[in-house]
């Protein structure tokens, strides 16, 4: 068994979405030949176990605790009290000090104690080869110097892009900056991965002389096992759960779609029901312009082991991405736990790209980008609904999307490396 080095910083986040492509990664490798030593930093989360994965946890300290000593590392919260209003001229000198300090990313003060804790593993252990994934950037810059110590076969896998990522907007001097360090960082690196064939595209703009190759993430079954259905609802219930991120995700076009049902008689009111799991920006307001206030559900957050359950007693899962053209190239990572799950799904996003071929492919449900199309989809499985019909429809292609393929599909690289 060759082991290799597994540079994972949201390896023990369970409830990230991020952490299921490394986690699945890791208990998958060694069915293929390869021991993983997962280096994470310490913190509040609680250390995953993988039967035969060793996980070294080293000191970390994030920028927040190392310039506010009265908060811990871990357990600041993400939210404002509900009493509280931001103050613009503060949230704008937190946004400008972030470009200056947290370069590149608020994680890198973990460098230092999970590089050391690093050379220590290859100088006592026979180390084959290194696997780094952001975010953060950490990862990378770690993987990097080690590479360039003990030239050893180097993947680094970008789940999301870095100065390529839509989602991320910087100053003029800090894009500067940053694109010089991810040309600088990858510069030795032997093989760069990412999670669509459109992303793979997008990166090879900034870096044409690299190999780069799409791994798509997938689910991996034993989350799923003693997860079953225990109910069947007496309406037609569609689900979303996960973040809107400040609105981009809108559900508009659905809203508007099951209000004209409504309208044109096509639907019965009383038998459709909309549960919202999560973020619950502009929900309220959005429900009452189009007035099915009574039909949408907005629960707000629940664990992930909650979210699984009621994922399997809904009839419709939905997926909500944002309207531009930017998100071709991403595959939500929700949506191979709704595969796991096997219910059709509702997808409503741009008109084309990445999620819209999977779709396509697995024929796992619809992906609209419209009124009159979500129209269709929705009456279609309301009927069916009806007419106790509703059923998945994925295809053997939806079977390719396992952790256990996205592992192999490492393992292969690392072979090709060594």
């Amino acid at each position: 068994m060759k082991k290799i080095l597994f540079i994972a910083f949201y390896f023990n986040h369970s409830n990230e979405i991020a952490s299921k492509r490394l986690q699945g990664v890791a208990k998958y490798l060694p069915e293929y030949g390869f021991e993983p030593i997962v280096i994470v930093p310490k913190t509040s989360n609680k250390t995953v176990s993988i039967d035969n994965i060793t996980v070294i946890e080293t000191e970390y300290e994030d920028m927040i605790s190392k310039f506010l000593p009265s908060s811990k590392s871990g357990e600041t919260s993400n939210e404002a009290p509900s009493n509280s209003q931001p103050n613009p001229l503060i949230s704008k000198a937190i946004s400008l000090a972030g470009e200056v300090f947290a370069y590149p990313d608020g994680m890198k003060y973990w460098y230092e104690p999970a590089f050391e804790k690093c050379c220590e593993i290859i100088e006592n252990e026979e180390i084959s080869g290194i696997i780094s994934s952001s975010f953060p950037i950490t990862c990378h810059t770690i993987a990097h110097d080690l590479k360039e110590k003990y030239n050893l076969p180097w993947i680094a896998d970008l789940r999301d892009l870095w100065n390529l990522n839509p989602y991320v907007n910087h100053t003029f001097i800090r894009n500067y900056f940053e694109k010089r360090l991810e040309i600088e960082t990858f510069r030795n690196v032997d093989i760069l991965t990412t999670t669509t064939p459109l992303a793979r595209k997008t990166l090879q703009s900034l870096h044409p002389q690299k190999r780069i190759e799409s791994v798509v993430s997938g689910y991996d079954p034993e989350d799923f096992k003693d997860i079953q259905q225990t109910h069947k609802s007496e309406k037609l219930t569609l689900m979303y759960a996960g973040s809107l991120y400040a609105g981009k995700r809108d559900p508009s076009i659905l809203f508007d779609a099951i209000r004209q049902l409504v309208d044109e008689d096509k639907i019965d009111s009383n038998k459709i029901t909309l549960d919202f799991y999560g973020d619950t920006t502009n929900l309220v307001e959005l429900s009452k312009k189009y007035n099915i206030s009574p039909i949408v559900n907005i629960h707000g957050k629940i664990t992930h082991e909650e979210v699984l359950q009621n994922q399997m007693n809904s009839d419709v899962l939905l997926l909500i991405s944002w309207m531009n053209e930017s998100e071709k190239m991403f595959i939500p990572g929700k949506v191979y736990e709704y595969m796991a799950s096997q219910k059709p799904i509702l997808s409503i996003g741009y008109k084309e790209g990445s999620l819209k071929d999977l779709i396509g492919k697995t024929e796992i449900g619809y992906h609209i980008s419209n009124v009159e199309d979500c129209k269709k989809a929705i009456y279609d499985y309301y009927i069916k609904y009806n007419n106790n019909e509703l059923k998945y429809c994925g295809n053997e292609f939806a079977d390719e999307y396992s952790m256990e393929n996205t592992a192999k599909k490492f393992s292969q690289l690392l072979e090709e490396i060594q």
